[in-house]
């Protein structure tokens, strides 16, 4: 089976952050969802949706009927949506804050892999704070967080709770984490049920 190379770039962060992943062309859109939350840093708290080729995938059992047509993640694999190269789609994370990924495949190989996928290849910059406020206001909290001075900083500093740099990535870390992804997995399936 194919592995696939996917470059994860957060629309619109300054700096941008970026995550680069092996997949096998055989995981589905809803363990795609878990491996992208895990990558970035996310805490899989909110709905999201993939778009792609003007298609709507989301996991049927979290939206209702007036969320519109849709395919359900777990239907569709990424040998289906990602025919070849250069393909693209959108990752939408939280419908508040409104985090758009552009998910792009880079990669397909076909040569025998040694390494259990998923696996991560690269990354840059921390992954935004859950429920920060979207885009402009994260760019807010980096000017912020910058000046000591600034009215804010304090509340900022105090609403974190652990210390916060935007330039940094944790390589071990995010490797751990997709380590434990199944167990992540069945934790989340507990919550739905």
């Amino acid at each position: 089976m194919p592995t696939y190379t996917f470059k994860i770039d957060l629309i619109n962060t300054e700096p941008l952050v970026s995550r680069t992943i092996k997949v096998s062309s055989e995981t589905s859109l809803y363990l795609m969802h878990h491996i992208i939350q895990t990558v970035m840093g996310w805490e899989n708290r909110h709905l999201y949706e993939f778009s792609i080729k003007n298609l709507r995938f989301a996991d049927s059992r979290l939206v209702d009927e007036d969320f519109g047509d849709i395919t359900d993640v777990k239907t569709v694999l990424l040998k289906d949506v990602f025919p070849k190269t250069g393909e693209t789609a959108i990752y939408l994370y939280d419908f508040g804050d409104g985090w758009k990924h552009q998910l792009e495949l880079i990669e397909i190989s076909n040569a025998p892999q040694n390494e259990l996928l998923p696996s991560f290849v690269s990354g840059q910059n921390a992954c935004p704070p859950e429920d920060c406020g979207g885009v402009y206001r994260y760019r807010e909290i980096i000017e912020i967080l910058a000046d000591p001075a600034h009215e804010e900083f304090e509340n900022i500093k105090e609403w974190l709770v652990y210390k916060f740099n935007p330039y940094t990535f944790n390589r071990v870390t995010n490797k751990k984490e997709l380590g434990i992804l199944g167990a992540k997995i069945k934790e989340y399936e507990k919550g739905i049920k």
